[in-house]
């Protein structure tokens, strides 16, 4: 079975994960992976690109903020990534806050 064929077998947001840059495949799946995206026009890989960044940002929200860099990506323009990145990151304030503790509650004097 030949690289192209296991790719065809690949679901879209596998795709995805295949043929962005900071994934560790090498550049031939990668080019085979963006080749096959864009001969398939049934499915919407802009609205799945999306998806797999925000859930690929909400499990590494800390060393996104500490990088300080936007992550590239071949479907989604920096803006579009810093929409995500900035609600994902309002989700995860809103996280903190609710599991956080009032620790002055606590004080021993």
């Amino acid at each position: 079975m030949s690289l192209r064929e296991k790719l065809l077998k690949y679901q879209a947001k596998d795709l995805i994960e295949v043929a962005e840059p900071h994934s560790d495949y090498t550049h031939e799946a990668k080019t085979i992976a963006i080749d096959i995206i864009k001969e398939n026009n049934t499915i919407d890989f802009k609205n799945e690109a999306q998806l797999f960044w925000e859930e690929k940002i909400k499990k590494d929200i800390k060393s996104v903020l500490n990088s300080k860099e936007i992550p590239k990506s071949h479907f989604i323009n920096e803006s579009e990534m810093r929409l995500i990145i900035k609600a994902c990151f309002e989700k995860w304030k809103e996280e903190q806050e609710l599991f956080g503790i009032d620790t002055t509650k606590y004080w021993v004097v």
